[in-house]
């Protein structure tokens, strides 16, 4: 872009940004020069704090770049300072946006998974743009078979000249958060679920009970070479089997899961009540 002023500048070797020596204007290229002298001065103090400066381009459907990524945010990804867009879009499995509809409201979520987030990125960057800020929560790979949790806070400016957004952010890794989060609303479905599983309990003993009954009355009028006999006493067996699993349920004390299916576990009843004898 044309220019009276020239920027003067010795182009560091660990740059991987396009602004400072792309085609954009003086007033430009010292803005995000001062964002990155600040950027590394900060990085010197030893603050463990996440920060990075992204930009795009208004109209260009492409993917955001960064222009400064801290140390720390490379090291997380495990990988050079000049890759990091790269690997973190990639290592990117859910893409949480964070909704305040009121003050003292509860904060809802929408989430998308890393083929959802690609197919609505130039939206959602249009959509933070509008807004000036952005805040969400990414689920990442780590690698070597490790899950973390960042929390992304940015102001965006948008510089009309050069049809540039900046996002200036920082992450914080809020795993232990999110998972003391998930584990407190996992005990929640879990006391939920147990008061389900009494009231179904104390609704299936009456009828149980009555077809057990019924059962051995029946087989005590029948002679023991009729063919319903051996029928009688296997109803007889399968609704006492049916009563020891309802005590069961209703002396569960604690939550142990076993292996059900790939990828799914369920309440393993025994080990989760095994302190209590069963009786008949």
């Amino acid at each position: 872009m044309d220019s009276q002023e020239t920027f003067n500048r010795v182009i560091p070797g660990d740059y991987h940004g396009r602004i400072l020596t792309g085609d954009y204007s003086v007033a430009l290229k010292k803005h995000v020069a001062g964002y990155i002298d600040a950027y590394r001065a900060f990085e010197r103090t030893g603050n463990p704090a996440v920060v990075y400066l992204s930009a795009w381009h208004e109209e260009d459907e492409g993917r955001l770049w960064y222009e400064f990524v801290s140390r720390r945010f490379a090291r997380l990804m495990g990988c050079e300072r000049g890759e990091a867009a790269g690997v973190f879009r990639e290592r990117i499995l859910d893409h949480h946006i964070l909704h305040y509809s009121a003050p003292n409201a509860s904060i809802q979520e929408e989430v998308r998974d890393r083929e959802a987030l690609d197919g609505a990125a130039h939206e959602l960057r249009e959509n933070v743009r509008r807004r000036g800020v952005g805040d969400a929560i990414y689920k990442v790979d780590l690698g070597q078979g490790q899950v973390g949790w960042l929390k992304d806070m940015a102001r965006i400016e948008t510089h009309e000249q050069d049809r540039i957004c900046l996002s200036c952010g920082c992450l914080t890794p809020v795993t232990k958060e999110r998972r003391a989060e998930a584990e407190r609303l996992e005990r929640e479905r879990l006391q939920v679920s147990l008061q389900m599983a009494g009231a179904v309990c104390h609704e299936m003993n009456q009828p149980m009970q009555s077809i057990s009954g019924y059962s051995e009355s029946l087989l005590m009028n029948i002679q023991e070479s009729d063919p319903l006999a051996a029928k009688l006493r296997k109803i007889i067996e399968l609704t006492r089997q049916m009563g020891r699993f309802t005590r069961k349920l209703t002396r569960i004390t604690r939550y142990e899961t076993k292996d059900y299916i790939a990828g799914i576990k369920i309440v393993d009843v025994d080990r989760s009540s095994e302190d209590m004898p069963d009786v008949e």
